[in-house]
């Protein structure tokens, strides 16, 4: 598996590239000759559809961007630099990382539109009308779901369907289309795709018909919290219904899969996976980056930058006592982990750690924890599966089944605010069972919303659950539950500090009862509480497009209208 994505990065590296880094549409020419004499046969279109899976293919997505959402949702606390600016929502154009998850969501569409449009037509050999059509199915699965992202974190933006045509026609200044006319245009790709897939594939990574499935059911009841777009909401929210119980009628049972490997290199491509960034042990972007961003420390990496990031003071209070995520989703107090540091014996989570000699090796963040979810240790402790240039092998999850599950309850609750359906509560529970928490017999929207951030946690989906949110509810509800720490009553300045009075030293500094948590400068927390307003809840054009493009400016516009 580990070569295979290169191999499938040099034939698609013939069709396509990106010019420049502010432009998201330009292509070099096709190379007909050099094309005709490749795609002559299933193995060779198969290559070049693998690497629209590859990391390097979502490399300034999810190396650069992705995880800056759950900072500006208030799962992750880190303040430094221009990361920091996210979570205090202070982001502008200029940001460098606006610019990344744009760029890197369109080079993704960029690779689907080659294969699209420009790689069909030079097919011969062995590659028959059905293989050519599970290409088109992939790669507009695929682009479906990536202009779902983009209509969530951007709202209207241009859909660029077919890059040679644009350029052939000289159009490089496209203006932004709506986003109901996005959430169309994704709608038809994942139409396309459940029609054409395959049921299953021999490659575990490829998008099937059934996994395909579970991205439109995501579309869908996104979709369906408009009540803004005159859709008719209760059919949208009965196709997701429809559509997530399928997926969860064939695909292995959650409880049987266990959550506390969901994120090592061993469940990659395992039943939980829906649709996962491809990683590996290739160099930088050919893997998954966050072992060096979140690691805490070099006991447990050997890079690490997160010593300063953490799970905030809500995301911590969400969980229940028992819950058995939060160990795999978190480190805190007294926690162990023996595959990480195994030359030591395993890896106790401690606030403060000392060498023998009675010197820091680790010191305490302000949340008195550290992020687990992605963690896999050192290369010594992972069989090799970490290397030096921020490069993991374990996947990175776009969606997975747990998401389906929540999402066929809340495709059942429909416009209701909560749901006691059986079939509904038996699968939302499910979710609690394999947690070790208690079953309940309805569930509210709100508190749906809280169980998918614990479930999905780091994982990037709590922004997109806020965006529904508000559509269904309007920005001053959204804005209230983010600002309040999703019920917890924790604003995202919170911080442990410690208690006042006391002196706290190696007798003590382990020892939680000396820390307190403050939420204002007054309580000698660093901040005061940091709010979030209507404006946080559309990230802006990035300033290296916008100024290449001066009509992303102008009011957006119905990409179909005068198509039809």
């Amino acid at each position: 598996m580990n070569n295979i994505f290169k191999t499938g990065a040099l034939a698609i590296m013939m069709t396509v590239s990106l010019a420049s880094c502010s432009d998201f549409l330009t292509i070099d020419p096709v190379d007909k000759p050099v094309l005709e004499s490749y795609y002559t046969s299933p193995d060779a279109l198969r290559s070049t559809t693998m690497t629209l899976y590859a990391s390097k293919t979502w490399s300034n997505f999810h190396m650069n961007f992705q995880w800056k959402m759950d900072m500006i949702n208030g799962d992750m606390y880190y303040t430094y630099g221009d990361e920091g600016q996210w979570y205090f929502g202070t982001y502008t154009a200029v940001n460098p990382y606006i610019n990344e998850g744009w760029k890197g969501l369109y080079n993704v569409i960029l690779f689907c539109n080659s294969i699209i449009n420009d790689i069909p037509p030079v097919c011969g050999g062995t590659i028959t009308e059905n293989d050519i059509n599970n290409a088109l199915a992939e790669a507009r699965g695929i682009r479906g779901y990536c202009y779902y992202m983009l209509a969530e974190v951007w709202h209207d933006v241009p859909v660029v369907e077919n890059n040679s045509a644009l350029i052939a026609a000289g159009k490089f200044d496209l203006p932004r289309n709506t986003q109901a006319s996005v959430y169309r245009f994704a709608m038809d790709d994942l139409d396309f795709a459940v029609a054409n897939l395959p049921a299953e594939d021999s490659d575990a990574y490829r998008l099937t018909s059934r996994k395909a499935r579970a991205l439109r059911a995501k579309l869908a009841v996104t979709m369906a919290s408009h009540s803004d777009y005159g859709y008719d909401r209760n059919a949208l929210y009965s196709k997701a219904a429809e559509d997530a119980l399928f997926v969860i009628e064939n695909t292995r049972a959650l409880t049987e899969i266990d959550f506390s490997t969901l994120f090592d290199v061993a469940a990659n491509n395992g039943d939980e996976s829906i649709l996962a960034i491809q990683c590996a042990v290739q160099g930088y972007s050919f893997g998954n980056a966050h072992n060096v961003a979140w690691s805490r420390s070099s006991v447990i990496a050997d890079q690490t930058w997160g010593a300063g990031k953490g799970p905030t003071i809500s995301l911590q209070q969400m969980y229940e006592s028992g819950d058995r995520r939060r160990q795999w989703t978190y480190m805190t107090g007294g926690d162990y982990y023996p595959m990480l540091n195994r030359a030591g014996g395993g890896y106790t989570y401690l606030f403060v750690s000392r060498d023998g000699s009675g010197d820091v090796l680790e010191d305490k963040n302000e949340m008195l924890a550290h992020i687990k979810k992605y963690i896999i240790g050192k290369g010594a402790d992972c069989d090799g599966n970490v290397g030096i240039n921020q490069d993991a092998a374990n996947n990175i999850y776009l969606m997975r089944l747990a998401d389906v599950y929540l999402t066929y309850t809340e495709a059942v609750m429909g416009t209701a605010s909560s749901t006691s359906d059986a079939k509904a509560m038996k699968y939302y529970n499910m979710v609690r069972q394999r947690a070790g928490v208690s079953e309940v017999s309805s569930v509210t929207f709100e508190e749906l919303l809280r169980e998918r951030r614990r479930e999905l946690a780091f994982e990037s989906q709590t922004w997109f659950d806020t965006q529904r949110y508000r559509y269904r509810e309007g920005n001053a509800k959204a804005l209230d539950m983010i600002n309040r720490g999703y019920g917890t009553g924790y604003n995202r300045c919170a911080m442990y500090v410690t208690k006042p009075g006391l002196n706290v030293d190696v007798t003590n500094e382990n020892d939680r009862n000396s820390y307190v948590v403050a939420q204002s400068k007054a309580e000698y927390s660093s901040y005061d509480p940091i709010n979030l307003n209507d404006d946080s809840f559309v990230a802006p054009i990035p300033a290296a497009v916008s100024s290449s493009s001066p009509a992303l400016a102008g009011e957006p516009v119905d990409y179909f209208a005068g198509k039809e």
